[in-house]
């Protein structure tokens, strides 16, 4: 009896840890996608990266849908061309509500060590709670609308097949839950250091930089024109 007992605990501990054990590792998920002077983000354990996840989240930053008025998008106030900020002195939310502060760039995001201007969090995760449910400013207006913004997912079949496949197993992966998992993994892999500041600093390639510029010092009109004024030729 004790036998068996014993065998159908070690079956039960196996099952369990198979899952898990199924999921890549931060360091195989980011081996390609990181120069090599940089060092591997800390992901969470509740939420390990995967490529079916990353691109959930794509898309859901990207679409106005997950506004609670259906208008506004996280890219609005996070666009690329300018550092996933939105230049402005103070972000406007999705209701047109002016706030206090700018909005905070998200390029190399996953390294940081908190998150937040005041109401500091210590994960992207729990961050996202913030712009979510905000209401003095209204930033995505959420709070309230949760399950009219959620059906609109539920609805499409495009995005109730990302979220079976970022989320195999779950009978009902379109959650609240799951948005904030998946925008959090997409917002872990917008990485930038391959500038050429980075490789003639980090990557130790001299050719990145010209010798001005790796002096830090600004070349003139002419210079940029092709002649030298340093050394008297026009």
């Amino acid at each position: 009896m004790k036998y068996w007992l014993g065998l159908a605990g070690l079956i039960f501990v196996v099952v369990l840890a198979w899952p898990a054990a199924a999921q890549p590792s931060a360091a195989a998920f980011f081996a390609s996608r990181l120069p090599q002077w940089f060092p591997v983000p800390k992901v969470p354990v509740d939420n390990p990266l995967t490529e079916e996840k990353v691109e959930l989240g794509r898309f859901l930053f990207y679409d106005p849908q997950l506004s609670g008025n259906g208008t506004y998008s996280c890219a609005i106030c996070h666009q690329q061309a300018l550092a996933f900020t939105d230049g402005l002195a103070r972000a406007i939310g999705s209701t047109g509500s002016e706030h206090p502060r700018s909005s905070m760039s998200l390029a190399n995001v996953a390294y940081n060590a908190s998150f937040g201007w005041e109401d500091r969090r210590s994960s992207l995760e729990s961050q996202m709670d913030v712009p979510m449910n905000n209401e003095l400013p209204v930033e995505m207006g959420l709070k309230g609308n949760e399950a009219e913004v959620l059906a609109r997912f539920a609805i499409d079949s495009a995005y109730a097949e990302r979220f079976r496949a970022a989320f195999p197993g779950e009978t009902s992966p379109v959650t609240l839950a799951n948005v904030i998992k998946a925008i959090a993994s997409f917002e872990r892999v917008l990485v930038s250091g391959n500038s050429p500041f980075d490789r003639y600093v980090f990557g130790g390639e001299h050719a990145a930089l010209d010798e001005d510029r790796a002096c830090g010092r600004p070349r003139t009109r002419i210079e940029r024109r092709g002649g030298n004024a340093r050394r008297g030729r026009m």
